[in-house]
């Protein structure tokens, strides 16, 4: 019996510290969340406070009736702090061709719309990026 009312009273806790979600885009794979990898790559659920979401943007495009082409991104940083609980879902700028995409690659942001119709726009990092705004940021 304690052992059920521990377990309910823990998932209670992670339910009211839960701040936000965020959906994203099929073409946004979701690597890890503050670290872990086993993660729900379209819909994460956020704690209070600072989060670190790695992602790699991915889509297929067909450059002839018979070949197509793979566009994907190095691992790139999202770094979110969230206070107030709120849905977000993630969009990527519209993207219809692999020059869009390599665009995309080299200025990496998305929008976040929150449940209330609220936006902005957010910039991904790249691994030296995040460096050295961690770096900058400790000083």
């Amino acid at each position: 019996m304690k052992k059920f009312i521990s377990v309910i009273t823990l998932s209670l806790a992670s339910f009211f510290t839960s701040a936000a979600s965020v959906s994203f885009p099929e073409s946004i794979d979701v690597l890890t969340l503050n670290g872990l990898s086993h993660v729900d790559s379209r819909y994460l659920e956020l704690e209070t406070g600072h989060n670190l979401i790695e992602v790699r943007y991915s889509d297929l495009f067909e450059s002839s009736a018979e070949d197509s082409n793979w566009v994907r991104s190095e691992p790139l940083y999202l770094y979110l702090d969230f206070e107030t609980a709120n849905n977000y879902q993630a969009f990527t700028p519209s993207i219809v061709s692999e020059e869009d995409a390599y665009q995309f690659i080299d200025n990496p942001t998305i929008h976040l719309k929150d449940g209330m119709g609220g936006e902005k726009q957010v910039s991904l990092m790249t691994h030296s990026q995040l460096m050295a705004k961690l770096l900058l940021s400790n000083q």
